[in-house]
């Protein structure tokens, strides 16, 4: 029986280029072992992994590459094996075998499950200690070196993450690869490059979201660890990152703006650009604290236009703000706020779910179907526009006031609304 050797959990280039050979050699995979034997050089930057080289005429549908690269990521010790017979199928053209087919794709959706507990537990260790950044992970899961760029993406900040088996850092520009260092992570070194060595071509996992946003998710940190991967429309390609909704868990208030700026695109934070700092003061002259509020918006991805090196803010449409509802209204469903601040007309609309004018819905209390109170008000970017000093003045001040009457309605002891 031949034997294979890969370098690693995720290691699909070395899995890839042994499987080519092995078709090219008509070798029957009942015949074939693989496991994984780490080199002694897995973690050296200048290593070209010495693997076989074949030519073969073989297609794989980008279905069947997806499928691929998530099964490659589960942590069934037969998985190279299942693949290998699967792909032998395909060359082959032989009849689709149903049994195999279930089995991978009941592997594809253990690696789904296994990428979005590791991104809500990233998110959750991060959330409890703002400050920290390390994450032990114990034991170490074969998705983790294949969602380091997912992870990179949901948090900005510079991290590690540690297991017996691998480490990984990021400097907030670069992912870095090295050895298992759960107990002394000071004296970890992380010498290779992501796309270096045998950490190049790592496989790709993105997590369909379609059941969790139709209600079975339970939590904020499962919602944006699917988020992530948001594809459900355009505008993810063109942004760096899906921007989720961020503050207390407990929070009866609610704030939802329009969509993330430039700033908030490259920092990964909702409300961190110049409306962000407008709101920020706004909060302060309301006497209501950032840290206990869930501030969110109503589309999670930046639409741009690009003018130079400069990326100009554009209005999302009607078709992007019903593809975003769902991730907006599973916020709603778990938060469940007292108040809800809708900042302006996209958001408006999207909570309220039809055609509102601001000036006519403006600073009182409107009733929400789930029982929450709804108050319309501006987008601190409306007073970031206003030309004139004394109108700029007037017009925060009123925002202020509509900020105090939000909160002035957490403490209502009688209902508002029969």
């Amino acid at each position: 029986m031949a034997e294979i050797h890969l370098a690693h959990a995720a290691d699909l280039k070395g899995w890839r280029a042994h499987v080519r050979a092995l078709l090219a050699d008509n070798t029957d995979p009942s015949t074939v072992a693989w496991n994984i034997r780490p080199p002694p050089d897995l973690f050296e930057s200048n290593i070209q992994p010495d693997l076989p080289s074949a030519s073969i005429d073989l297609k794989i549908s980008r279905e069947h590459a997806a499928l691929i690269s998530a099964v490659i990521q589960s942590s069934d010790a037969e998985r190279f094996r299942l693949l290998h017979q699967f792909v032998y199928g395909l060359h082959c053209n032989t009849p689709s075998d149903a049994s195999l087919e279930a089995r991978l794709s009941e592997l594809h959706e253990e690696a789904q499950k296994a990428a979005i507990d590791l991104r809500a537990q990233f998110i959750t260790a991060f959330e409890q200690e703002e400050n920290n950044s390390l994450f032990r992970l114990s034991p170490a899961c074969p998705v983790l070196a294949g969602q380091a760029k997912q992870l990179s993406e949901i948090r900005v900040e510079p991290w590690v993450i540690t297991t017996p088996d691998l480490s990984i850092r990021w400097d907030g520009n670069i992912l870095y690869y090295g050895a298992g260092s759960l107990h002394k992570p000071h004296e970890a070194t992380y010498p290779v490059k992501a796309g270096q060595g045998y950490w190049a071509q790592l496989p790709e996992l993105i997590v369909s979201s379609s059941e969790y946003i139709l209600g079975a998710a339970t939590s904020i940190e499962v919602e944006r660890a699917l988020a992530a991967d948001c594809r459900r429309c355009a505008l993810w390609q063109p942004a760096n990152r899906t921007i989720f909704g961020e503050g207390a868990h407990e929070a009866a208030l609610m704030f939802v703006g329009e969509q993330p700026g430039d700033q908030e695109d490259q920092l990964g934070h909702p409300f961190v650009g110049p409306a962000g700092q407008v709101f920020d003061k706004a909060l302060v002259a309301a006497n209501i604290e950032r840290r206990s509020i869930y501030l969110t918006n109503a589309v999670k991805h930046f639409k741009f236009q690009k003018r130079g090196a400069r990326r100009i803010h554009q209005k999302p449409d009607s078709a992007e703000m019903r593809a975003c509802l769902p991730w907006l209204q599973a916020e709603q469903r778990i938060m469940k706020p007292k108040v809800i601040v809708m900042l302006g007309v996209t958001a408006a609309t999207s909570i309220l779910q039809r055609a509102v004018t601001i000036s006519r819905e403006r600073s009182r209390p409107i009733p929400l179907e789930d029982g929450a109170i709804g108050i319309v008000t501006v987008h601190p970017s409306y007073l970031l526009r206003l030309p004139d000093a004394d109108a700029r003045e007037r017009e925060t001040r009123r925002f202020e006031e509509d900020l105090r009457l939000a909160a002035s309605l957490l403490t209502e002891s009688q209902p508002l609304f029969h």
